[in-house]
Formats: structure tokens, C-alpha cells, sequence
């Protein structure tokens, strides 16, 4: 497996793995209505866009040009000193064998080499496999709020890494 950063090519396998991603690790967390109104050509030109500002970050882990997942990540809003792992998506077929856990370290291991004191994720609540993987990691819950998908309402929360150490 070969992690490298993202490009402009990678964006169409991207998009699609995003969309499939959402539609089955998302039903019944969030509205229907939000996931069928997902297509690969919206999700296209969010992730077009996404890797044209200059501050993001995206790495893809690919196999033989095969794209197993990837990683979009960016300055945390809350604060100049805290990195977002903002989507983390791994194709069905890879899931269990470390592709997710590779990702978030290099996505930890850039923030901790680009001057950031931690990370942060958010998690809509009942994403039991992805809470449960960055918990083992080393991240803490920090707080519990409400997000919005569309016209939704769901319950997230938020989880934070404080050391990032230990992504050395």
C-alpha cells in the first residue's frame, strides 16, 4: 500500500468512494434525504474545491492504482493550533486491515510537523467503528453537539488528540 497526497486525478475515485462511504456507513444516522440527494458529481466539485484551497490536505492510499481510501483534512476552526481530520473513508472491501489507521497518522504526523499542538475529529453518534478507532488511537471525546447534514439535525461529537506525539 502507497499513501501519497491527493491530486486533481484522484478526484472522480474520491468522489465516488465518498458517496458509496456516506450511503452505507450513514443509514439511519442521517436523513434519507441527505444521503439520495449525494451523487458523485456534487461530491466531484466538493472535493475539487476542497483541494484547491492551499490549507486543506488529502492523502489517498492506493494499491496497484487502486484506490483503497483517504484522508481530507485542514486547520480546525476553533482554533490556529488544533488540525481537523476532517473525512476519512475506506472502501469496503479494506476496511480491518490498518488502511484507516495509516491515514490518520499521516494526517497526525503532518500536523504535528506543520506546528499543530493537536487534532481534532467529529463523529456523528452511533458511528460506533470510527469512534471506536480513533478512541484507540489516543483520542478523547472533548464534547457533545448537534450538526447539520442538509435539513437534518443529527447528534456528533467531537474528539481530540492532545498529544500528537504520538503520531511519531
Amino acid at each position: 500500500m502507497i499513501i501519497r497526497q491527493a491530486s486533481v486525478e484522484d478526484i472522480r475515485l474520491i468522489a465516488h468512494l465518498y458517496v458509496s462511504s456516506h450511503k452505507t456507513t450513514y443509514k439511519g444516522l442521517v436523513s434519507d434525504d441527505y444521503l439520495n440527494n449525494l451523487t458523485p458529481e456534487k461530491a466531484s466539485e466538493r472535493w475539487k474545491d476542497y483541494l484547491s484551497d492551499v490549507k486543506n490536505r488529502m492523502w489517498v492510499a492506493c494499491e496497484e492504482n487502486e484506490l483503497l481510501g483517504f484522508v481530507a483534512s485542514m486547520p480546525d476552526s476553533t482554533s490556529d493550533k488544533i488540525w481537523y481530520l476532517d473525512s476519512l473513508h475506506i472502501c469496503h472491501e479494506a476496511r480491518g486491515k490498518g488502511i484507516g489507521t495509516a491515514l490518520i497518522r499521516t494526517a497526525g504526523e503532518y500536523a504535528l510537523g506543520n506546528g499543530y499542538d493537536k487534532m481534532s475529529v467529529c463523529v456523528v453518534k452511533g458511528n460506533e467503528k470510527a469512534k471506536k478507532l480513533y478512541l484507540k488511537l489516543g483520542a478523547r471525546h472533548l464534547l457533545s453537539f448537534e450538526d447539520k447534514f442538509a435539513n437534518s439535525r443529527v447528534n456528533s461529537e467531537k474528539l481530540l488528540w492532545d498529544d500528537l506525539k504520538i503520531f511519531e
